[in-house]
């Protein structure tokens, strides 16, 4: 006899079904497979795409800046100043 165990909910794709599915939280036992009724949402594969589309479209998704995004756009900065002083000292 196996004791249940809590379990926060969580998303994961289940490629038996082709669908992004989210785990209820509860008290599940380990290695029995969840029922349907433990099934909160269940999104098909090809509806993700629309669904990240509005997300985005109401500012539900916020862009982030990685290391590499960063230093271009330091670099430019950089070469922006670094040309503003040229024009600058020109002038004078």
């Amino acid at each position: 006899m196996n004791e249940q165990r809590w379990h926060d909910g969580h998303w994961f794709f289940d490629t038996s079904l082709n669908s992004w599915c989210y785990l209820r939280p509860g008290y599940y036992e380990p290695g029995i497979v969840p029922t349907a009724e433990d099934f909160l949402h269940q999104i098909p594969d090809r509806e993700i795409e629309t669904l990240i589309r509005e997300l985005d479209t109401h500012g539900w998704i916020k862009p982030r800046l990685d290391e590499r995004l960063r230093s271009e756009d330091l670099k430019i900065r950089h070469r922006l100043i670094d040309l503003l002083d040229k024009s600058m000292a020109v002038k004078e």
